[in-house]
């Protein structure tokens, strides 16, 4: 999120500003020579909140903590600053966000899957998505269970042709739109074979084909300088060790269910 001064960040962010907020902005405006000296204590005081209640508004408009947002507000008429939210605490809270989301998910249809495939393979749009799938092939030979990873689009088509409902096919993508990945995807679903899409959340042909989709929400990044735009990868490994988690959740209530069921046999 870009401003150039107070007046544009509050309008972008208006929407999820409350009572209290629009009561800080407002004493801001009316003194705002005052409000790049005082203390956060003060404008409390002054304000007639909570010094956490000034913080989590400053924490709304994308700074970091009260300081920053004196700072900016000493500077934006002395210089066109460009202010950014920043990236760190983005993408800090989208990951814990995403941890927990993948803590509470029900992923026993997906542990079905693996459990049931006579051979499983694994698919990756891009040099990362790739790394992913090796991740998680190294991941499940731990548990017994061996991951075929697809390398290359030769490879591919000529496993596809072998492909049989018996089969899962887990598919690596970070948009979801990739074009080569989905004709990919439409070939494994023609064969019979089950499926499995991991990306980011999103609709689409990618997430319609697949049989069950593991999404997640990404935050983008900026790079400073060259306008390049790109999204963090660090989720496909969240997906995969929750997966592996998961799957020995999965297995373990399996086992505790057959022990139970032979004590009350006897």
């Amino acid at each position: 999120m870009r401003a150039r001064n107070m007046e544009e960040l509050i309008q972008k962010k208006f929407d999820i500003l409350n009572e209290n907020d629009l009561q800080i902005w407002a004493y801001i405006v009316r003194h705002k020579e005052q409000c790049k000296q005082i203390s956060i204590q003060q404008l409390a005081v002054f304000c007639h909140v909570s010094h956490t209640t000034i913080l989590r508004f400053a924490k709304k408009l994308g700074f970091s903590g009260y300081s920053e947002m004196r700072s900016f507000l000493k500077w934006e008429d002395k210089a066109e600053i460009l202010y950014e939210e920043k990236d760190m605490d983005r993408n800090a809270n989208s990951f814990i966000a995403n941890i927990r989301r993948f803590e509470d998910m029900d992923m026993d249809k997906v542990c079905q899957m693996i459990e049931s495939a006579s051979r499983i393979y694994t698919q990756g749009s891009g040099s990362t998505q790739k790394l992913a799938a090796q991740h998680l092939k190294e991941k499940f030979l731990y548990q017994g269970i061996f991951i075929n990873t697809i390398e290359g689009a030769s490879e591919f088509e000529f496993l596809s042709e072998k492909f049989t409902e018996e089969d899962l096919v887990i598919f690596y993508s970070l948009s979801g739109q990739n074009e080569k990945q989905i004709r990919k995807m439409r070939s494994a679903k023609e064969s019979g074979a089950k499926i499995i899409g991991i990306a980011m959340q999103g609709k689409g042909e990618f997430y319609d084909l697949a049989d069950e989709v593991l999404t997640f929400q990404s935050e983008e990044i900026h790079t400073i300088g060259y306008g390049f735009l790109y999204y963090p990868t660090l989720h496909f490994h969240i997906v995969n060790e929750f997966l592996t988690l998961k799957y020995m959740e999965h297995q373990l209530k399996k086992q505790e269910a057959i022990t139970e069921n032979n004590e009350e046999k006897h």
